[in-house]
């Protein structure tokens, strides 16, 4: 009965605050709308000046292959280098296709293309990738134009590779981050808000009261932490609605265990907000910790950046990061449709890390007679 009347006091001052229940709304539905657009690894629309010595119909051709890909805008055709490499001094040139004097002939007699590809890597990413989408041009426009060579026993077989693609066919970056940006909008959530909690109610001087009360700490830590569940499974089904309603994407897997890993998170991250909170005097020294390992947890739980790219030792002390075990689950129930047995190791991690804060944030309580 008295966990039942905290509950009802936490809700009320919940739905009391002008910030926090728009907050919860607002959050998750731009993260969903906005940021499956801006945060994605396709690169398109790199600007390309080409250095054409030739003039011909065949280095035209090529010129409007490249373009036609979709993946370039042509900034400028010119026939001097050092006005090429000005344009990317001024970066208004991001690469730089340079085409010889003989590229016809050579194309006539199945030689070797006298090509050359300048890129700029300050954004290293969009200089290899930018890279390697010219190169791929420049080789198709050579297969479907160079003149046929009679295949011969020399020679040998020719290679044909057939690729299939399993799960995210077609390679659709905007799937492969819906669950992510699920995972980043929930843990930030109910990180910040529990952090707030505690430590607020130092500052307005209602936590005496509850302090002079017989509620033992388990109870009050426990009516702390029911309120984020609701919030976080309110945030995850607003998350799966918008991403089927506007995306076409639906879940592969069970809803239910998503459920069940969103709430062994709010174990976590609430948790950790409490935690923090005990140990704050103030919001604004709790915003600031609380930020700090969202930002670390980000960084290396492979939402951005795959864990298997990262050193020996940062991959060590991902398996100390509660979000990567929240996402690699997340993102292989969604995409892959994994069941629990595929996804074990993560549940056992995530709900050991979880009871592990939830255990520090009820001994950290220090109740004041």
């Amino acid at each position: 009965m008295v966990l039942l009347y905290l509950l009802e006091k936490e809700f009320k001052q919940f739905f009391r605050d002008p910030g926090l229940p728009k907050m919860a709304i607002a959050f998750p539905v731009l993260m969903m709308l906005v940021f499956p657009f801006a945060v994605s690894m396709e690169i398109r629309n790199v600007d390309l000046v080409v250095v054409d010595s030739n003039r011909s119909v065949a280095s035209s051709k090529l010129v409007e292959s490249c373009t036609a890909s979709g993946y370039f805008n042509l900034v400028e055709v010119c026939d001097d280098p050092a006005r090429a490499m000005q344009l990317m001094d001024r970066n208004k040139a991001d690469a730089i296709l340079t085409i010889e004097s003989d590229f016809d002939r050579c194309l006539e007699r199945g030689e070797a293309l006298p090509v050359g590809v300048k890129v700029n890597t300050i954004n290293g990413t969009k200089g290899s990738i930018g890279a390697g989408y010219l190169t791929s041009c420049i080789q198709r426009y050579y297969a479907e134009n160079a003149p046929t060579q009679p295949t011969t026993a020399a020679a040998g077989p020719q290679l044909d590779v057939s690729s299939k693609y399993y799960f995210n066919t077609y390679l659709d970056y905007k799937k492969f981050m819906v669950p992510a940006l699920i995972v980043i909008a929930i843990t930030m959530l109910t990180g910040f808000f529990p952090a707030l909690n505690i430590v607020s109610e130092k500052e307005r001087g209602t936590i005496e009261q509850i302090n002079v009360t017989p509620v033992n700490r388990g109870a009050f830590i426990l009516c702390k932490l029911i309120p984020y569940w609701l919030v976080a499974f309110f945030v995850l089904t607003a998350c799966l609605l918008i991403a089927r309603w506007v995306f076409g994407y639906t879940c592969a897997g069970s809803v239910g265990l998503m459920y069940f890993f969103t709430a062994g998170n709010i174990l976590v991250t609430a948790g950790m907000g409490l935690l923090i909170s005990n140990y704050s005097d103030n919001a604004q020294q709790a915003m600031f910790v609380t930020w700090f390992f969202m930002m670390v947890f980000m960084l290396v739980s492979g939402i951005f950046t795959p864990i298997a790219s990262m050193p020996g030792w940062a991959q060590a002390i991902t398996y100390l990061n509660p979000m990567r075990y929240y996402a690699d689950a997340m993102r292989g129930i969604y995409i892959k449709g994994s069941s629990l047995a595929d996804v074990w190791t993560d549940a056992a991690g995530l709900l050991t890390i979880g009871a592990a804060m939830v255990s520090w944030a009820i001994l950290s309580y220090k109740k004041t007679n």
